[in-house]
């Protein structure tokens, strides 16, 4: 159906009248943001994860001088499996292609979908005509906000044109049209915040444990994400037109280093979405987060009793306070640094919290969530989450209050200007 509303968007747009375009564009939205693509990830365990290897058989994808990006991909994306395999036997891995085999884009999504998958994993390799361009970089489906970004898209999209059926399949569209990718963009996943939470996950990976340059997290308009029913990222491992990166993404170690920090990070995001045990379609504000503060800023940990205990750092000096501070002005902004979260009340003079002061307790989303520390500003507030994470508590983050209740930090930042 969308690609009927695409080629629909492609001719109103050439329209004059102002508000035919109006009416245009309402209908076009009402279209998209029909039922059929309300499908958030379901259950609180992810159990399948399908695999795919990008282009393949007739389709080479980006070339090199001394690669085709086709090979890479399956290369790493069966060292993906593999480590999940070995790792995480809970998981039902899926490759979308095991071989060097043409698959359509459709087909690799319908993959996916007939498989119930609860993340999809898409693995790529750039390229650019500038041959100094380097760096790894994640993708989730979403509004181009660059020409880069808006050229990969295309770059990955052009594999249509090697399908027999791809005009009746996708509807007439075309890879190489701006406008088809205003319309595409309309798109919204009802999975855009899980996917960005991954993609955030795999960059991270990407850069701080195998020393890759950093292009971030992007946006742009995959037809192959666009079809997927699940939380879906689209990774490129990096530019085989630059030469020094090119010889990194053919050698054994460097798809090692890469397929580990995808597994790594898949590994993350499971562990993180199941112990949250987030529910479909009401994500919790520790999740929303994520979208607005620094990147490992805001992901809660909600652990248990259990797991609080196997991550307390050393016993500090006795003079250290344990108090549950005087009480906040009502009218007051204030940050906090939630570090833990139970299903029960724990007293602050459990020894659990005896390396931390200014402790306090709050009750939110039928949860007990446990702070140290009143600040004024974020930025004081981010310097001690960071001294705490020093300590051990790996996933302390910044927590704002106002007339003493819980609001998000960019709702903090706007009551500040």
């Amino acid at each position: 159906m969308f690609f009927k509303v695409q080629i629909y968007f492609q001719k109103m747009i050439t329209r004059t009248t102002p508000l035919e375009r109006i009416v245009s564009v309402i209908v076009v939205l009402l279209l998209i943001i029909s039922p059929i693509h309300l499908h958030a990830q379901k259950g609180s365990k992810i159990r399948t994860v399908v695999i795919d290897a990008g282009h393949g058989g007739r389709d080479p994808g980006a070339v090199g001088k001394k690669s085709k990006e086709k090979d890479i991909t399956l290369d790493v994306a069966l060292k993906v499996g593999s480590y999940i395999k070995q790792n995480l036997p809970d998981v039902k891995i899926v490759y979308t292609r095991s071989r060097d085999q043409f698959i359509e884009l459709h087909r690799r999504a319908a993959i996916a979908n007939e498989n119930d998958a609860d993340v999809f994993i898409s693995i790529h390799c750039n390229a650019a005509k500038d041959i100094r361009v380097y760096g790894a970089e994640t993708f989730v489906m979403g509004e181009h906000r660059t020409n880069a970004n808006l050229e990969v898209a295309k770059l990955e999209n052009a594999a249509i044109l090697l399908e027999e059926n791809a005009s009746d399949e996708y509807g007439g569209f075309d890879p190489n049209s701006t406008a088809a990718y205003i319309a595409l963009s309309l798109y919204q996943s009802q999975n855009k915040h899980q996917s960005l939470i991954l993609a955030q996950q795999v960059q991270e990976q990407f850069s701080k444990r195998v020393g890759r340059k950093d292009r971030s997290v992007q946006q742009a308009g995959f037809l192959v994400l666009y079809r997927t029913a699940m939380p879906s990222i689209l990774v490129e491992l990096g530019f085989i037109t630059n030469p020094a990166e090119e010889a990194f993404l053919i050698s054994e170690e460097g798809k090692v280093y890469m397929a580990s920090a995808i597994y790594r990070a898949f590994k993350e995001y499971k562990t993180k979405f199941e112990r949250d045990n987030t529910k479909p379609l009401n994500l919790p504000a520790e999740w929303e987060e994520v979208l607005v503060q620094k990147p490992k800023e805001a992901t809660e940990n909600i652990q248990s009793e259990k797991e609080t205990i196997k991550t307390r750092p050393p016993t500090p000096s006795s003079t250290q306070e344990k108090s549950s501070n005087e009480a906040v002005k009502k009218t007051e902004l204030i940050y906090k640094v939630q570090f833990a979260t139970f299903t029960r009340e724990f007293p602050l003079s459990d020894k659990r919290f005896s390396a931390l002061s200014n402790i306090e307790i709050y009750f939110h989303d039928g949860l007990f969530k446990y702070t140290s520390g009143n600040f004024k500003t974020f930025a004081e507030a981010v310097a001690y989450q960071n001294r705490m994470r020093n300590k051990g508590y790996e996933d302390a983050f910044v927590v704002a209050f106002y007339n003493g209740k819980r609001i998000r930090i960019d709702e903090a930042e706007k009551i500040k200007k």
